[in-house]
């Protein structure tokens, strides 16, 4: 066999020299020296066998009043057993062997608790390594924690993983700093790039009835065994790409992951929430179905992307690169809720992660009054004629006057709380640098005019929150594009492009924006916060900073839990300093340092691979902290877009201009070509009317059902009221009484749709 194996390695090595090398080659370890040629055989002489069977070869690594923790030196394999109905949670499927349709490599995946890819920075290439096949493991059982040292002799890594089975849920964590890796010279530098820990934790058979819980914009689900084969596999990474990396065309439009948290609800009442408790800033999420997998067993799991990767072009040519010196992460954690009820669905799934937020993270209860949020735009850049020449001017699209006489003609008709942000109010703002001094622009009125309207809105009751926008730049106001932009991996800096509408290919029309450096973070909301409360501000939006998130990996390296560590030092020094914070959306990691969120999403991105959109970001927030949607007439069915917010208990959304929508053209602006104030104000005064007669009273309970039957959606709030959203004829039923939406409509006031 030695002698054998020898000649096979001869003719792959001199196979290897006359091919070409590539920059980037997936599973090159699947080439290694523990392939035997007696894997199909082994394959055929593996049997079924039962979860008692297993169990009883396997040792105790810690047990509870709830549940016990196995582990088995024989095989790479852990189980998580629930003592109430005996219910078992596995590593890895134990019949994953007998899989008719995986192959041995898809085998060894499933059969694997850790899987890790390297890079090779020599000859730039990505492998991937298993733990059932390339690694060797060691235990040590103490108090209730199981320690596996994962060795991966072939990449010269190693990878210690504790497992502490704690009250209510399992803990499976890693120390970077206890990771070693192969840096022995330039020429064997192995480095590690992503970690998955548990990855077939909540796969299913395809006899198995049930769904996953995916993250993906306002939520969505998976069904276990959906027949979509054909489709792509969902991978997104939490919170977001690193934008520092700048793609050449536009990517596809795409809802983010806002939560760390993913889960398997299962028909026979046993479900599983698994929850990135650290190190969820360079997590991703990844999930596929029976036949999809290149296996009978549908999957979903998460992984950490612990160093990054960069591609530029040279000679067309694409050469990627890895990130430079030690993992930035301190500590990964993955921490796994084991719930059993014999109705549990979504709901309950996003009870527990509330029930989280609130004892791990800290995030207090904010009292939620039903708010109407609407989004004024001030000043922008426009190019105009000046005697033939062009010459860029700045033009006021909505005056602090002007915002008086929009909010007045809301409050005539009816809306008596309003949240209201305004854009570009400060010349900084307008001109594209960054925004601390937090002084109004002359263009759109004098320092008088805009402290009477702040006394007005004191008086009226409306609660002012004017935007400073800072993840883009240019140079000026003491941060210069030279020393304060943000610097990818490949030692570039990044250049924020913008993309042809029509194409998703550079707009060369356009010049890039520089990426604000995070390390400058702490400097920019120190200035907000001090300069805020000076001028008397008692709100303030941060604009996208709380849902765009990325590192720089220069000299001084930022990684992107840094920089999202900045952001909610920040947050909490505005909120310190001038009172509230808004978040234009909000990342999980910003929950505890926000009053309000606007901009939640009504909608999952849409994948093939989905097979219906949940509330599931509403119904983790609701009673907890308040939001409001995307803007209404942003959509193209506004009614619809409405009535949906209606059903996920959300508050109604308006974005609108004063000035006429023909001046907005070749302006940053031209976008808003929807939001004309004189056709939208008095429909947003209506709809709230509307909002605040079947919502406010339920504003802080929590959701306790959601369900959907044709065009009627169900939901039950705080277990009592029951509120039915009929999207046919435009209505709401509510504690008998039906609600009609054309009822709180007239054509003089504003939209009939």
């Amino acid at each position: 066999m030695r002698k054998k194996l020898i000649r096979v390695f001869a003719v792959l090595a001199a196979f290897a020299l006359l091919m070409p090398v590539s920059p980037i080659t997936a599973d090159v370890s699947d080439v290694s020296p523990d392939i035997s040629d007696d894997d199909t055989a082994a394959d055929e002489e593996i049997s079924l066998r039962t979860e008692g069977e297993v169990i009883a070869s396997m040792l105790t690594a810690g047990e509870n009043d709830r549940f016990v923790f196995y582990y088995s030196e024989d095989e790479d394999l852990l189980a998580l057993k629930n003592k109430k109905n005996g219910s078992i949670w596995w590593s890895s499927p134990i019949n994953s062997g007998c899989d008719p349709v995986a192959k041995p490599m898809v085998k060894n995946e499933l059969g694997s608790s850790l899987i890790l890819t390297y890079g090779t920075p020599s000859d730039r290439t990505v492998s991937t390594l298993r733990s059932a096949r390339n690694g060797k493991m060691s235990y040590k059982v103490s108090k209730n924690t199981l320690e596996v040292t994962y060795r991966f002799p072939a990449a010269g890594i190693v990878i210690p993983v504790k497992y502490t089975l704690c009250e209510d849920f399992l803990s499976v964590s890693a120390d970077t700093a206890t990771i070693k890796e192969n840096k022995r010279g330039e020429e064997d530098e192995k480095l590690l790039l992503t970690l998955s820990l548990l990855p077939n934790m909540l796969s299913a058979g395809s006899d198995e009835d049930g769904y996953y819980i995916i993250p993906d914009g306002s939520g969505a689900v998976i069904d276990f065994n959906n027949g979509k084969k054909d489709t792509r596999p969902y991978s997104a990474p939490i919170y977001g790409s690193d934008i520092t990396a700048v793609p050449l065309n536009k990517p596809a439009s795409a809802q983010q992951v806002y939560l760390p948290v993913y889960a398997s609800v299962k028909s026979n009442g046993n479900g599983m929430l698994a929850v990135v408790h650290d190190g969820d800033t360079n997590a991703f999420i990844e999930a596929s179905v029976s036949g999809l997998s290149k296996s009978s067993y549908n999957k979903c799991s998460s992984g950490f992307t612990v160093r990054s990767t960069d591609t530029y072009y040279m000679n067309s040519e694409p050469l990627t690169v890895f990130e430079n010196g030690d993992i930035s992460a301190d500590k990964l954690e993955l921490r796994f809720y084991p719930m059993t009820d014999k109705k549990l669905d979504f709901v309950d799934a996003a009870a527990v992660y509330r029930e989280y937020l609130t004892e791990e993270k800290g995030v207090g209860k904010i009292n939620n009054d039903m708010p109407l949020c609407i989004d004024l735009y001030g000043g922008t850049e426009k190019k105009e004629p000046v005697l033939g020449i062009p010459v860029t001017r700045k033009k006021s699209v909505t005056s602090f006057e002007e915002v008086r006489l929009i909010t007045d003609t809301l409050l005539e008709n009816g809306a008596d709380n309003i949240i209201l942000t305004l854009d570009n109010w400060t010349d900084d703002g307008i001109k594209g640098r960054v925004d601390t001094a937090q002084s109004p622009s002359s263009v759109l009125g004098s320092q008088k005019e805009f402290e009477d309207m702040k006394k007005y809105f004191s008086e009226k009751g409306v609660r002012f929150y004017p935007v400073s926008e800072n993840r883009t730049f240019k140079s000026g106001n003491g941060y210069y594009s030279f020393t304060d932009t943000a610097m990818r991996a490949s030692g570039q800096y990044s250049k924020q492009l913008h993309y042809n509408l029509a194409y998703g290919t550079q707009d060369g029309m356009k010049k890039p924006e520089s990426l604000l450096d995070p390390s400058v973070f702490p400097d920019v909301f120190s200035k907000l916060s001090e300069n805020g409360s000076k001028n008397g501000l008692e709100g303030i939006c941060t604009g996208d900073m709380t849902t765009v998130l990325y590192g720089s990996y220069g000299k001084e390296k930022i990684s992107r839990a840094c920089a999202a560590e900045y952001i909610t030092e920040g947050l909490e020094k505005c909120r310190d300093e001038i009172g509230s914070v808004m978040a234009e959306g909000a990342n999980a990691y910003v929950f505890g340092s926000v009053d309000y969120i606007s901009d939640v999403p009504l909608c999952s991105s849409g994948y093939d691979i989905f097979d219906r959109d949940i509330p599931f970001y509403q119904l983790v927030l609701h009673g907890l902290i308040p939001y409001s949607s995307a803007p209404v007439n942003a959509d193209a069915d506004p009614e619809k877009q409405f009535l949906m917010s209606i059903a996920a208990g959300s508050g109604v959304h308006f974005d609108m201009v004063y000035e006429d929508i023909s001046e907005l053209k070749d302006t940053e602006y031209d976008r808003l070509f929807y939001a004309d104030c004189r056709y939208w104000t008095g429909t947003a005064a209506a709809e709230y009317r509307f909002l605040k007669d079947v919502l406010s009273d339920v504003a802080d309970a929590d959701i306790t059902e959601y369900s959907v039957s044709g065009e009627k959606i169900k939901t039950e709030y705080g277990g009592v009221t029951e509120i039915i959203v009929n999207l046919d004829d435009a209505s709401v039923e509510k504690d008998g009484k039906v609600y009609h939406l054309a009822d709180y409509l007239d054509t003089e006031g504003g939209q009939v749709y």
